[in-house]
């Protein structure tokens, strides 16, 4: 005779089974298909990548779009993006700008303005083919003309008036010949962000972007490799702050900081003179959990009649080792950089073509804890190298140049405060990351920097006098090579997938050097107060 008991809980089991299975089939979707994950937008237009045509959505779809609200057919893509962020900056570090032609130094100081970003994207897709064309307007509004009474005037990296961002064809198969490789081929002008965005990006924080004209072939084994490849012509943004003629003739050298200002349109142009090429192989989970890059990138520059160069001619390779950070796990990076070619040292006055190179390295070592608000903490060291001697006789160029990069990776905010760039350049810090909401994150930094090189000038890749002011404080050699210690907040609060909000704060002790750099073709100081930044952003997506 089975036991009483027996019955009982095998007649309970049976009920909880048919229970079970009745709220199964009640919620058949939800248990059939994990909910997917998305990552969030940056604070920036970025309609054009949030259809990927081999790895499809990787943002979620916006909860206001023009898409459903139009009833468009599934063909056609339709989004518009508006970007608005104030910025304020006091007692600013880097080289003034000039009064042009008369090459004034400029009155130091600080600036404030308002950057409006406005981003029409639209794509149709006829099966495996795509058509898709990004119209955006970028212009900075209440910013001094840059003459005589700001160190800075607006220039093209955040003025862009009315312009064709991108406007390409492409072909795509997500199994190529059943192969199981996804194959992307895609002609025309376009944005390119590769590896870990320190040599080639579409930047995020800055007003306007880069973008290049030519082809781009990707390959992509999934979860194991993929394979960028590109032969490309990079847009030249107009109207340029300074436009310099072929010849050099610095009588010729016209001011454009009204037609900035004002938001006069001029059509970009490819610039048919230069040639950016490379190609980029990612391997995913190489060695357990760590995932490869190894890249390669040509440039190949030369003078056009709008568009005078240093002639710029370098090889750079970069291998790039990772983990990516996960919850109750160590995470890492380790990035290397080399730069090899010739140089000529100015635009202006001086054919000296000098022997390129320099390197650069990122180094990051992190922590995600698993405790509540989700704290992620890291170290991180940059290092890009300087010229022994700023000098136009000086037979080897050393300074590290980032060429498309994008410094708001590493270095902070890239609007008008803009002092740190990955060139001459020395300096580790510490970040602390935390959300505590689920739609609010912060991000805490601090970081201090020392020049690579005391003996070359701060400014940029291209800091020499014919090219643009630069900082050179060891002329008398009283200036040393501390920069200041760079301390930052940012929050970023997620109202949906439509509006967003975003607030951020940084101030640079300033050290020796930027105390009493001077400016290399005037004897200006800079000025002497710390630096003080804020902005204040609002994202909007249809």
């Amino acid at each position: 005779m089975r036991n009483p008991f027996l019955k009982i809980v095998t007649a309970n089991y049976v009920l909880s089974l048919i229970v079970a299975g009745s709220l199964c089939l009640f919620d058949t979707a939800q248990a059939a298909e994990p909910q997917k994950t998305y990552s969030r937008a940056p604070m920036a237009a970025y309609n054009s990548l949030m259809d990927d045509a081999l790895l499809g959505n990787s943002y979620e779809k916006p909860v206001w779009n023009l898409h459903d609200t139009l009833h468009l057919p599934d063909w056609l893509t339709l989004g518009l993006e508006n970007r608005t962020r104030y910025e304020s900056l006091s007692d600013g570090f880097k080289a003034s700008q000039l009064s042009l032609p008369s090459k004034t130094a400029a009155a130091p100081g600080g600036d404030q303005q308002i950057d409006l970003q406005t981003d029409l994207w639209v794509q149709a897709k006829f099966g495996k083919f795509r058509f898709a064309t990004e119209f955006m307007d970028a212009r900075a509004l209440s910013s001094d003309s840059g003459v005589a009474n700001t160190p800075n005037p607006p220039n093209n990296t955040m003025v862009d008036t009315l312009d064709f961002t991108q406007i390409y064809a492409s072909w795509a198969d997500q199994n190529t010949l059943l192969s199981g490789l996804g194959v992307e081929v895609k002609a025309g002008r376009q944005t390119m962000d590769l590896g870990s965005r320190r040599l080639v990006s579409r930047p995020f924080f800055r007003n306007a972007v880069n973008n290049f004209t030519g082809l781009r072939i990707r390959v992509l084994d999934y979860g194991r490799w993929q394979l960028n490849a590109f032969g490309t012509m990079p847009v030249l943004r107009f109207p340029n702050y300074v436009k310099t003629p072929r010849n050099g003739d610095p009588n010729l050298v016209a001011a454009n900081a009204n037609l900035l200002v004002n938001g006069d349109q001029q059509w970009d142009q490819e610039d048919t003179h230069t040639w950016f090429s490379g190609g980029i192989l990612e391997g995913y989970d190489v060695i357990k959990n760590i995932n490869t890059d190894l890249a390669l990138y040509s440039l190949n520059e030369s003078d056009s009649n709008n568009n005078a160069t240093r002639n710029r001619n370098y090889l750079t390779p970069d291998i790039r080792f990772y983990i990516k950070p996960s919850k109750a796990h160590f995470d890492f990076v380790a990035e290397g950089m080399g730069q090899f070619g010739t140089v000529q040292f100015d635009t202006l006055n001086n054919n000296h073509q000098q022997n390129h190179q320099a390197w650069s390295s990122h180094l990051e070592a992190g922590y995600s804890f698993d405790l509540p608000m989700s704290p992620r903490f890291l170290v991180e060291y940059d290092w890009a190298s300087g010229s022994k001697n700023h000098s136009s006789t000086t037979d080897t160029d050393g300074r590290f140049d980032p060429l498309y990069g994008a410094s708001d990776v590493d270095f902070g905010s890239s609007g008008i405060y803009s002092s740190f760039q990955r060139s001459n350049i020395n300096s580790p810090g510490a970040r602390l990351n935390f959300a505590p909401r689920k739609d609010i994150t912060v991000s805490l930094q601090q970081r201090a920097i020392w020049l690579a090189s005391a003996g070359d000038c701060w400014g940029g890749s291209s800091c020499t006098s014919g090219t643009a002011p630069a900082l050179n404080g060891n002329a008398k050699g009283t200036s040393g090579d501390y920069i200041g210690d760079q301390i930052g907040a940012s929050s970023r609060y997620n109202y949906n997938s439509s509006l967003n909000f975003e607030a951020g704060w940084l101030h640079l002790f300033k050290g020796q050097f930027a105390k009493s750099a001077i400016s290399s073709t005037t004897a200006t100081t800079t000025p002497g107060g710390d630096t003080n930044y804020f902005y204040v952003t609002s994202q909007v997506r249809f």
